[in-house]
């Protein structure tokens, strides 16, 4: 009985270790395929995060896509809050960060219409009701 309640706290202390090394570490939270957190947006202009990428930092303003990237932002992830744009007809979405998506262009998803980008978040002097 002694051996039986000795395994069985090993047991629990080896658990205990094991859970608190994963949660309490700080691991940085995997968005995307990339696990750092940068303050940037990332666009790539293929599926899966392949292809070429396009860097937008937070400090850049309202940046209209490269035309690589026009109507062609295939996926991409977000280390900041940010508003997708398309000015005409007039669509925005706001992201958040840490927000990504592998097929953003697939069937009628906005990386298919998306022309440019704006950190922050989306509002009326961004992107005005006509």
């Amino acid at each position: 009985m002694f051996k039986q309640s000795l395994a069985l706290i090993a047991i629990c202390a080896l658990l205990i270790s094991f859970v608190s090394a994963a949660d309490v570490t700080g691991a940085p939270v995997e968005m995307g395929n990339d696990p750092s957190l940068a303050p940037i947006v990332k666009i790539w202009n293929s599926w899966d995060f392949k292809g070429s990428v396009f860097d937008y930092n937070s400090t850049d303003g309202y940046v209209q896509l490269p035309n690589e990237f026009f109507n062609k932002a295939e996926s991409f992830q977000t280390g900041i809050d940010v508003c997708f744009i398309k000015f005409h007809p007039r669509e925005q979405y706001q992201m958040r960060a840490g927000d990504f998506h592998r097929n953003y262009a697939a069937s009628s998803n906005f990386g298919g219409r998306m022309d440019g980008l704006y950190a922050g978040s989306c509002t009326e002097s961004i992107c005005p009701l006509k």
